[in-house]
């Protein structure tokens, strides 16, 4: 393994392992994403200031607060990172704030759009940010009534960030919806499809050349014989890989290499989460320690700020399924 990525993937161990002891009660996959936080900005997480911040947290936000749910530990962590946690945390509110009082949904994801927003330093323009975001996602239900959820909302949420026309970001999404559907006819949900539309169209570029270049990964993937989740935005998240400074079989083989490591490690194996997951992890790993080339990711900063997306819409996703399996059981 690369220093440079053993580095990541050491640091990431333990901070999780930080994370797991204040957040004892947590979703393993959570506290794996909060921990990530601090990694991708080569941070260790400072324990007591973890603490602290969780007490601001508390005191500033009511028990039932989607603060405090299921994305609580990630907000921590955040709020750990920021020169002022307490101003962070209001500030993040108010833009929350703002966003609900739209035709979005109240959830954890409108919570993401909101950081984003923030830590873009977009937060001036939330108004505007709110109302495109609400006519793209209007646009999207409309061509995709049942694949569109709250689940898109943080993605439609950063496109509207962007300098594209919600028209424009629409078309690009089902350019690479039906192109890889109807032509390449590639055997993944529907609804992964749609979710790497929103992540392609973030970027300048041929969307289908893009999307080329996914199938390309995807397929070295498969000729590794490495078994890759095809749900929960995982073959989406392909779409921050395509440009790394790498040939695909060496980006898969260090991916592999990376997932093998942390499977041997307390947090990361079969008992906390599943072999798909880990290599998610590990991919977003590899894929923040290359650097990114030409217009697909404009900067590695955006690329590690997709990938976090990624990481935490999955673990929020995993969260809910298993409240609501653990609901199903008791009934």
């Amino acid at each position: 393994m690369k220093d440079a990525i053993k580095t990541k993937v050491d640091l990431l161990v333990a901070n999780r392992e930080k994370i797991e002891k204040e957040f004892k009660w947590g979703y393993s996959l959570m506290n794996i994403a909060a921990a990530l936080v601090f990694s991708a900005a080569g941070k260790e997480a400072d324990i007591e200031r973890v603490k602290a911040c969780k007490e601001i947290l508390k005191k500033n936000t009511g028990a039932f607060s989607v603060f405090r749910d299921t994305s609580e530990a990630i907000v921590v962590s955040k709020m750990a990172l920021a020169d002022d946690p307490e101003r962070y945390l209001k500030e993040v509110k108010a833009v929350y704030d703002r966003l609900n009082k739209g035709e979005l949904f109240d959830s954890s994801f409108m919570l993401q759009g909101a950081i984003s927003i923030y830590e873009a330093g977009r937060a001036d323009d939330t108004e505007l940010v709110k109302k495109k975001a609400e006519e793209l996602y209007k646009k999207m239900a409309k061509k995709h009534p049942i694949l569109t959820s709250s689940e898109d909302i943080i993605f439609v949420i950063m496109l509207a960030m962007t300098d594209k026309s919600a028209d424009s970001i629409c078309e690009e999404i089902e350019e690479c919806y039906s192109y890889l559907k109807d032509e390449i006819r590639i055997k993944v949900e529907k609804n992964e499809l749609q979710g790497l539309g929103e992540i392609l169209a973030l970027t300048d570029g041929n969307i289908r050349e893009k999307s080329d270049r996914v199938v390309r990964l995807y397929n070295t993937i498969k000729e590794h014989g490495v078994k890759w989740g095809n749900a929960y935005n995982e073959f989406a998240a392909l779409g921050t890989l395509i440009d790394a400074d790498s040939d695909n079989d060496a980006l898969v083989d260090e991916i592999v290499e990376v997932s093998d490591y942390l499977k041997s490690i307390k947090g990361f194996g079969n008992w906390s989460i599943d072999s798909k997951q880990r290599l998610l992890f590990s991919a977003m790993l590899v894929g923040d320690s290359y650097s990114m080339n030409g217009a697909l990711m404009n900067s590695s900063a955006l690329n590690s700020t997709v990938a976090m997306v990624i990481a935490e819409e999955v673990a929020i996703m995993m969260c809910i399924m298993i409240c609501v399996t653990s609901s199903s059981s008791s009934n």
